[in-house]
């Protein structure tokens, strides 16, 4: 480890394409990173091989359109975490993850993609605060966002707002 690099930093590497887990896993070895590297892929293929090749590496299902038996088929891959598109990270999704023992993350669509699925919900804007502060109120674990200093203020006024409550009772 370097000493500029922060214990709790992590890479996460999207398997994009056939053939890239073996490869992927080999130089995360080659390298001695795998305490350092997550795996993710909508090919849920690919994370079974991970798993194969690297029992401890920690993967993610990503899921664009989520099935209803979405955690029998990311335990039966042996994934660590479920990668929710941001408009399936509902409350029920998140707790049945976490009920499942599984860690969870929410995505977000490219900006162009964003763009047109803001005109579909009129409650929240094209990943504006209030589309964070909703997908964190689900209950999720982490975020992948397109706008990270919007997603950071939603994120500390739900430290902020946990903080106020704990002071309360």
């Amino acid at each position: 480890d370097h000493p500029d690099v922060k214990p709790d930093f992590v890479i996460k590497i999207e398997l994009k394409g056939p053939g890239t887990a073996f490869p992927s896993v080999e130089l995360v070895k080659k390298h001695n990173m795998m305490h350092r590297c997550q795996f993710a892929s909508f090919n849920h293929e690919r994370i079974a091989e991970v798993k194969h090749l690297a029992p401890d590496a920690i993967t993610g299902a990503l899921w664009a359109d989520l099935p209803d038996d979405f955690l029998e088929r990311c335990l039966q891959v042996q994934a660590d975490e479920v990668h929710f598109r941001y408009d399936t990270c509902t409350h029920n999704n998140v707790e049945a993850a976490h009920n499942a023992g599984l860690n969870t993350m929410a995505w977000f669509r490219g900006p162009k993609a964003m763009g047109t699925d803001a005109i579909k919900y009129h409650d929240v804007g094209n990943e504006d605060v209030n589309m964070y502060k909703t997908v964190l109120q689900s209950g999720v674990m982490s975020l992948c966002a397109n706008r990270p200093s919007i997603a950071l203020e939603a994120v500390l006024e739900q430290v902020a707002r946990c903080i106020s409550d704990d002071e309360d009772e």
